[in-house]
């Protein structure tokens, strides 16, 4: 029973075509394809009309399901069209690599020998790359892609690869890492396995690399000591959809390759001479307005092929066709190949897998939402404004703001101009890794709705601080979970009924504002968060004052921020009963003693914003503050708060600014040095606009202060004047007469 072995790169149209046309002439009895056998169940899937590669197995832990691997293949993949042989001729097909349940369970183990790992990683470099520098080439990518997949006389290809890979593996044998002997053991011994069963043609299709391994057989005995005592763990296996960009290097795709779309485009038209190619890209440049004629194209294809025979290539390959563009439709300017790069060379293609492969319920519900409302999830960005007024967009909206919940960022709101609230801006994109969160999300539920609302249930009872309640509440709220809002709004009451903390209480008010504002907008009740309201602005107002006296700048620092905030959300709900209690607790703020001043200074700007303060009362308090009574750095401070986030006082009201200007220029040195950080840090939050209209203003005063001449009129008297003229006259010796 003769055993074949058929050394592939794992995505390669000319190592797939090998393959395909090996297998037609073999027809063997059994095939043993490289990969995890626990995924065998799901083989007969690669025929189903649904399937569109690229896909990917995703095998997973499924009490950890973030530990998980997947097995990505592409059309031009030799492994997928091995299964699809297999499947068409009812050929049997095993995977024979080491089972996950033992290699993922590998992976955990902590590594025992550092110094042997850090041995591997010293040395690593691509084997082939060898072979390349002896043959001419830059690297083993190259060599390769020429040698192998460009090959038109594949007579002898798989004898041949074999032969080389076993003189670098000879020379070389600190390349081959303990796992990948490991692997090897085990894949001999399915072999040795699948021989038992009498077969009469063995294909075996698996990474060149693992090719002289198998052919040279070592006694059974070694083997199994290699195999003895590894660990296990539980794994399941489904198909997902997969991206062309997640199948290059660039991902960090350990088996990636340069340009998957390249090999797409090889594999589907594997007798072009590269006219369909450049067309493809000249129509990409003409979408962007660029002077491309059929002339050009025509150009293009000639210099490509006159190249590739210079350099004794059987036909022109990416390299010469990118140098091609470059000269004839760049003038020598290679931007053009980055206009072409991700819509061409890599391609933005996304796979579709079947809608009854074995999924998690979890999984199988987001995707019927997802096609129900027509969300057009691709491999590439795409935005998405919803209007919250029409229904459709709003179940998008409620679908995304769900998916957010859990943590799964396919969707990610964006930033949308104006201060309206039924408009909203999403980011769509699609990852692999989206649907293990989305696995691992599962065991909250089989529905998006079920899984959210038990997920954040366990959050909400684990809270035991308003504001990060608060913060969770209003995130809630998008996502139409009424029975989960009454939970946290029951929780929000309690913790708000224990709590003394006022700073806490303060911190919480604008998202309490921003959930009763909000709550309009989508049609739900919020009263008892209004009466919550309420009831913590009266308790700021008992006892805020407490905390904002006897403090260092640090915490009143962190006050200020508070206030500010605070002071915002109230105005903006423009609450009437709302705003009396805030402004009597500005008012306690403002003339308690033993108030920090910057916090005074603070309290004093909202009253007088508010009009609250007469003009009379306004001044004495600036002259109160401004006298030398107090200390510069109270002065300093309070000024700081008065002044805080907007120039714009200074510059209209000429009364505070000589108060100001008079105050700092009457400071010593050392007073002023000491001052300095306070006012720098002040002025640093002005726009650069008002900063810069306080410069001239300042300016403007210093040159009005500076004496100049001035022409002055004088009155004086005729007849006194007409006496004192012929003495004048007689001492500098001018003759009147």
């Amino acid at each position: 029973m003769p055993v074949h072995l058929l050394g592939i790169r794992h995505h390669g149209p000319g190592s797939c075509r090998n393959v395909v046309n090996y297998l037609h002439k073999l027809k063997p009895d059994l095939i043993l394809l490289e990969g995890p056998a626990e995924a065998e169940e799901l083989i007969p899937f690669v025929a189903d009309k649904q399937m569109e590669p690229p896909v990917a197995l995703l095998a997973y832990q499924p009490d950890q399901p973030q530990n998980a691997v997947f097995y990505p293949f592409a059309e031009f993949s030799p492994e997928w069209q091995t299964m699809r042989y297999a499947v068409q001729n009812k050929v049997p097909l095993h995977f024979f690599d080491l089972p996950l349940i033992h290699s993922m369970a590998l992976n955990q183990q902590p590594v025992q020998d550092k110094e042997e790992t850090t041995k591997e990683a010293s040395i690593h470099k691509d084997p082939f790359d060898y072979l390349a520098e002896t043959a001419g080439y830059t690297d083993g990518e190259s060599w390769w892609e020429t040698i192998i997949e460009h090959r038109h006389n594949n007579a002898d290809i798989f004898q041949a690869v074999q032969e080389a890979v076993t003189a670098l593996r000879e020379e070389l044998p600190h390349y081959t890492s303990p796992r990948d002997r490991l692997r090897e053991a085990w894949m001999r011994k399915m072999i040795r396995q699948a021989q038992k069963e009498n077969p009469q043609c063995i294909a075996v299709v698996c990474g060149a690399w693992h090719v002289p391994a198998l052919a040279s057989m070592p006694k059974v005995k070694e083997d199994n000591e290699l195999l003895k005592g590894l660990p296990k763990i539980k794994i399941e296996c489904t198909w997902i959809p997969w991206t062309y960009d997640r199948l290059a290097f660039r991902s960090g795709y350990g088996a990636g390759i340069e340009s998957p779309g390249w090999y797409h485009y090889l594999w589907n038209h594997p007798e072009d001479d590269g006219t369909l190619w450049i067309s493809r890209a000249a129509a990409l440049f003409r979408e962007k307005n660029m002077d491309i004629s059929v002339a050009h194209v025509i150009e293009t294809i000639r210099l490509a092929q006159t190249t590739a025979a210079l350099r004794n290539l059987p036909a022109p390959s990416l390299t010469e066709f990118n140098e091609a563009i470059t000269t004839v439709m760049g003038f020598g300017d290679d931007i053009l190949l980055q206009i072409i790069k991700e819509s061409l060379i890599i391609d933005n293609r996304l796979g579709r897998v079947p809608d009854h492969v074995p999924k998690v319920p979890l999984l199988i519900d987001v995707e019927k939402a997802q096609k129900r409302l027509r969300v057009p999830f691709t491999a590439e960005i795409k935005e998405l404004t919803l209007d919250l007024r029409k229904p459709n967009d709003l179940e998008k909206s409620i679908f995304f703001h769900r998916l957010q919940l859990l943590g799964i960022d396919r969707t990610i709101p964006g930033h949308i101009d104006g201060k309206g609230t039924f408009k909203e801006k999403w980011t769509l994109y699609h990852k692999p890794e989206q649907i293990v969160s989305i696995i691992e999300q599962a065991i909250w539920g089989n529905t998006l709705e079920e899984a959210c609302r038990k997920y954040l249930l366990k959050q909400t009872c684990d809270i035991q601080h308003i504001p990060e309640l608060t913060r969770l509440l209003n995130r809630v709220i998008p996502a139409n979970l009424p029975l989960l809002v009454e939970a946290m709004t029951l929780q929000l009451n309690r913790l708000s009924a224990a709590s003394t903390d006022i700073l806490e209480m303060m911190e919480a008010i604008p998202d309490l504002v921003h959930i009763v504002r909000y709550g309009n907008v989508r049609n739900l009740d919020f009263s008892k968060v209004g009466n919550m309201l309420h009831a913590i602005i009266a308790r700021i107002l008992a006892g805020g004052v407490l905390v904002c006296i006897h403090i260092d700048e640090e915490a009143a620092a962190n006050i200020l921020d508070k206030l500010v905030s605070t002071d915002y959300a109230v105005s903006t709900l423009n609450n009437p009963e709302l705003n009396a209690l805030w402004l009597e607790f500005i008012h306690q703020v403002r003339t308690a003693t033993h108030v920090h001043p910057l916090l005074c200074g603070y309290a004093t700007r909202l009253l007088n914003d508010k009009k609250e303060i007469a003009p009379e009362e306004m001044q004495n308090t600036l002259c109160f503050y401004s006298s030398s009574g107090n200390t510069p750095a109270d002065t300093a401070y309070w000024f700081e708060g008065f002044l805080h986030g907007s120039g714009s006082v200074l510059l209209l009201d000429d009364h505070l600014w000589n108060l100001v200007n008079n105050w700092i220029c009457a400071q010593d040195k050392d007073t002023f040095l000491e001052l300095l950080p306070i006012l720098k840090r002040t002025f640093s939050e002005y726009s650069p606009t008002e900063r810069r209209k306080l410069g001239e203003k300042a300016k403007a005063c210093r040159t009005e202060n500076a004496p100049t001449k001035t022409s002055t009129t004088l009155t004086y008297d005729d007849e006194e004047a007409s006496q004192v003229i012929p003495l004048v006259s007689k001492l500098l010796g001018i003759d009147m007469k």
